[in-house]
């Protein structure tokens, strides 16, 4: 199996890595050099990363190809390229909907969309693909769990979770803001703050994640759980995120619908 990826940025150098910690059987990864610092640093860690010049020395040498690139640059590029109909496409590209893959990546047949995360690098991404694939499915699966789709709409929906990574980040940056602006010790930050939010997670999980039964459980009454909370909802905090995610739905939606 020979994999070729278009683009070398954040989410393809997760997935790189991910794959090569796992040891999935991939015989050759083909790679972009236009990012030169990933693609310098993915070379070093595998003799199976080969750097191209060329997207199109990537396509010819892959089986399967990963299309990474930045919206606006993805239709541009893609359609510079020729493509055989036994490839198989995955694209990472949020705004571009299996109908336009189609018509650019012409004669390719087998196109499936994917998010994977970050968290790919480590095993632990939750991906989305639509449509599914069994062998495409087990590829990811072996960097984390696999959603699948049951049709583009609700891929959109889906896509929607991940656009809260950068809030989440921030939401955290804000705790940890609060307490070394009152003198607490970076290092004792770090500590109270990871252990804080990975016990979160197992308690969550080990309830089955009833969220409405967490919620309630963690408030006492009277207490600063409950007045935290309170003041949030009174400031509208949970309406605008809630808007906030149906406009970026709107946003995917309106792109795939092109």
């Amino acid at each position: 199996m020979k994999l070729g990826f278009l683009g070398t940025g954040t989410i393809a150098t997760a997935v790189i890595e991910g794959l090569i910690k796992s040891k999935a059987r991939v015989e050759q990864f083909n790679i972009s050099k236009r990012s030169v610092k990933n693609s310098s640093v993915l070379k070093k860690k595998s003799k199976k990363i080969k750097v191209h010049n060329k997207n199109q020395e990537i396509v010819d040498k892959s089986s399967i190809i990963f299309i990474s690139l930045l919206p606006k640059v993805a239709k541009k590029e893609i359609k510079k390229l020729q493509f055989k109909k036994d490839k198989i496409i995955v694209s990472f590209v949020s705004t571009l909907d299996i109908k336009s893959l189609k018509k650019i990546c012409y004669p390719v047949k087998t196109i499936i969309k994917a998010a994977p995360l970050p968290m790919a690098i480590d095993g632990l991404s939750p991906t989305i693909i639509y449509p599914n694939h069994k062998f495409i499915r087990n590829l990811f699966e072996k960097i984390g769990t696999v959603v699948v789709a049951k049709n583009e709409n609700q891929n959109n929906h889906f896509w929607v979770m991940s656009s809260f990574m950068a809030t989440y980040v921030s939401i955290i940056q804000i705790m940890k803001k609060y307490l070394l602006k009152n003198k607490v010790r970076n290092e004792d930050a770090n500590k109270y703050i990871n252990t804080f939010l990975t016990g979160m997670l197992f308690e969550l999980n080990n309830k089955k994640f009833i969220l409405k039964n967490s919620i309630k459980s963690l408030q006492t009454k009277g207490g600063i759980n409950e007045e935290l909370l309170k003041r949030l909802i009174k400031d509208k905090f949970f309406k605008k995120l809630e808007n906030n995610l149906n406009k970026i739905f709107l946003r995917l939606k309106k792109a795939n619908d092109k």
